[in-house]
């Protein structure tokens, strides 16, 4: 007989690589959003075929559903864990604690926040659910024992603003140590679960009927930036928009000659006011904590009125061509810089590093917190939210 046939070992999948295709998937999806994340994007990231994936989980939404039901499980695993508070020391170790599972779970805001309305109903449903369960237990375990006078509307939104400090470190890029990061945010918690409580001032509440303008421009901008806040700009054809408001086929292409030019002009639209309100914040004093105080105040008013706009330009970003998403990227940061700017010149015993990481945390918070439907409805939540972020930056 000739040379033996050689016979090719046998290839075994590994018992873990459906964690390593939902791993993969779940840097993927937050990095460049799900609409722009094929199959086969995460086969290969995965070393694996698209048959392969397929052999795992039915289509994309399964799989964002699973990943976004581990991150949450997590969180829902680490509030079990805890106790109700019964003093300052319990309440100071619960949160670094807490803040360490988020420096941890870094991806999970970006994707519960952006990525779920992608989902099917019944799975948006339970993530809904979930992140209320875990907002509800972050006020019965941690906020109600050290503030037990404290009335449920600034209740749920100081829980909401603690569940935003702990999953913050998503939406930015820290200098500090993971131990340092995590004293910075629960210290964080901490000024928001003992900010004071006032009377609250009510804000005049937005009419049920809003006046629509009647620039046709205008009217297009703000359908774009609701339809792309609800559907994603990847779901969202320029027709769509068009049709919103009555418009059809040419017509629209008289204002805007492409959907990606109708993002930049709502990019622009937010940056502009943002920009607007930071001039009127440098001219109400000379004082330093003033200055610091009307920024706030003037970020946490923007937020509240233009909340589609603002949504849009932190979702929608990475669909931008990539000379006008640098663009945008340098003008976000130099507000960032501007608060951090003002802060350090009220408190310039804190460390550059550590005065980035919570002004980078208070804009998450107004981010997180401007976007929660109900809040919206109630005429207290400016001032409520004003006090949180205000909070934040106390001695």
């Amino acid at each position: 007989m000739g040379a033996e046939a050689r016979v090719a070992p046998t290839s075994r999948r590994p018992k873990d690589r459906n964690v390593q295709i939902a791993n993969n998937a779940r840097e993927l999806f937050a990095l460049r959003g799900f609409h722009a994340v094929r199959v086969d994007h995460i086969a290969e990231a995965s070393g694996v075929t698209a048959r392969a994936v397929y052999r795992h989980y039915r289509n994309k939404q399964e799989l964002l559903a699973r990943i976004i039901d581990e991150d949450q499980q997590r969180w829902i695993d680490a509030l079990d864990s805890i106790s109700e508070v019964e003093s300052d020391e319990e309440l100071a170790r619960h949160l670094d604690y807490l803040a360490r599972v988020g420096i941890e779970s870094r991806r999970l805001s970006v994707l519960w926040q952006r990525e779920a309305r992608h989902l099917d109903e019944d799975d948006f449903r339970t993530v809904r659910s979930r992140a209320v369960w875990i907002s509800d237990n972050v006020a019965g375990r941690l906020i109600r024992p050290c503030h037990p006078g404290l009335g449920a509307f600034a209740t749920d939104v100081r829980s909401w603003a603690v569940v935003s400090v702990l999953t913050s470190p998503a939406f930015y890029d820290s200098a500090l140590s993971r131990s340092r990061l995590a004293t910075v945010m629960a210290t964080a918690c901490e000024r928001i679960i003992a900010a004071p409580t006032v009377e609250p001032v009510r804000r005049r509440q937005t009419p049920t009927v809003e006046n629509v303008p009647m620039a046709r421009r205008e009217q297009l901008l703000a359908a774009a930036a609701a339809a792309f806040r609800r559907s994603g700009y990847a779901g969202v054809s320029i027709d769509d928009i068009g049709a919103d408001v009555g418009f059809a086929g040419p017509a629209i292409y008289r204002y805007f000659k492409t959907k990606s030019s109708i993002l930049v002009a709502l990019m622009e639209r937010f940056a502009e006011w943002r920009a607007l309100e930071v001039v009127r914040a440098l001219r109400t004093s000379i004082d330093p904590a003033e200055v610091l105080s009307a920024l706030i105040s003037g970020y946490v008013r923007l937020g509240i009125e233009a909340v589609d706009l603002l949504a849009v330009a932190l979702t929608e970003g990475h669909y931008l061509p990539d000379e006008d998403r640098e663009r945008f990227e340098r003008i976000n940061d130099d507000f960032v810089s501007e608060l951090r700017r003002w802060y350090s010149s009220v408190r310039p015993d804190v460390d550059p590093a550590a005065a980035q990481s919570l002004v980078s945390i208070a804009v998450t918070v107004v981010h997180d917190l401007v976007r929660i439907p109900h809040f919206l409805r109630s005429p207290d939540f400016e001032s409520e939210l004003d006090r949180v972020v205000h909070a934040l930056f106390a001695d």
